[in-house]
């Protein structure tokens, strides 16, 4: 779990997978309100320390099912730590919250021009299903 102290580093990772040059400068405190939301989770996966990757997992309640599905949202690992398996022991781990939070279901969207993140969510057993669609509303 992400603490408080964790937020700048978090935010320089999540502009590597938002392509955000500069965030705003409220997004401190849209972490912060983050950190303490019971509805989610900030995750950060550190090495000798340092923060090597982030990502956020919203836990969505679907009545039918009487339990909530997993929205993962903002998985980065470092493009400077990339292929030296952190990422892959980072989604295990995620994978393993969503399961004790009893989630019957992961999701999360990708850009369609990320082949590559997208060759290593398969190999971890994640299926492309359906569409995304989306209307950007700023």
């Amino acid at each position: 779990m992400a603490k408080p102290e964790d937020i700048d580093a978090i935010l320089v990772l999540q502009a590597q997978i938002y392509r955000v040059a500069n965030p705003p400068p409220n997004s401190r405190k849209a972490l912060e309100t983050q950190l303490t939301n019971p509805a989610c989770q900030v995750l950060v996966a550190k090495i000798n320390g340092k923060i090597v990757g982030t990502a956020t997992i919203y836990f969505v309640e679907v009545a039918i099912r009487a339990k909530p599905y997993a929205l993962l949202e903002g998985l980065v690992t470092d493009e400077n730590e990339r292929g030296k398996g952190y990422g892959t022991e980072f989604f295990k781990k995620i994978i393993e919250i969503a399961k004790n939070k009893n989630c019957y279901k992961m999701i999360f969207t990708s850009g369609m021009d990320r082949q590559e993140s997208h060759k290593f969510y398969e190999s971890l057993g994640f299926s492309k299903w359906g569409y995304e669609f989306r209307l950007d509303l700023d």
